[in-house]
């Protein structure tokens, strides 16, 4: 009986776990926080997925103050579909930033991670493997933010090269999500 209630709870919270969709192309979209975050990679749409952690959806808006940088963090896991189950992870680093610095129309430069803002992706791993580089740009926008209500919403594209040089399109990135 015990585990057959966990397994009505479980699916029970899964499907309650669903977020509106982001869509800052329609004119009549809301930002709300609850939008949650999306693009297309090399021309196929991913989403985060449910974390099976109990934290909800594996997406992350923050502002963070660590080891002497301030600095914006957008990030999404999406857990792969079924049979394989193939991780792929989205991440953007904007630095020497703070909520209150951040203004709606902001572009922000996605190129190499040593010393600026960066976009990575990861396939099938833990470890990021592809990164912005000087060649393989891109950028953030900021296209909404409510600094009182801690909402930030965005769009974002970049290409990401790996070490033996395959290149991956980021592609109608967009997000509206509590930080």
């Amino acid at each position: 009986m015990k585990k057959k209630l966990i397994l009505l709870l479980s699916v029970f919270a899964m499907i309650s776990c669903e977020v509106s969709s982001v869509d800052v192309s329609d004119e009549n979209y809301v930002f709300d926080g609850r939008g949650g975050i999306k693009c297309k990679v090399d021309g196929k749409l991913i989403k985060p997925k449910v974390s099976f952690s109990g934290t909800g959806l594996a997406a992350d808006v923050e502002f963070i103050s660590w080891n002497n940088e301030e600095y914006l963090s957008v990030d999404f896991l999406n857990g792969g579909e079924s049979p394989d189950f193939i991780s792929q992870s989205v991440r953007m680093k904007i630095i020497d930033v703070v909520p209150e610095s951040v203004q709606v129309g902001d572009i922000y430069i996605l190129d190499n991670e040593q010393n600026s803002n960066y976009g990575k992706y990861s396939y099938g791993g833990i470890d990021f493997n592809y990164s912005t580089n000087d060649q393989n740009i891109g950028e953030l926008e900021i296209v909404f933010h409510d600094l009182e209500n801690r909402i930030l919403g965005g769009t974002f594209e970049y290409d990401a090269i790996d070490e033996n040089g395959v290149i991956v399109e980021i592609r109608d990135g967009e997000f509206d999500m509590k930080y």
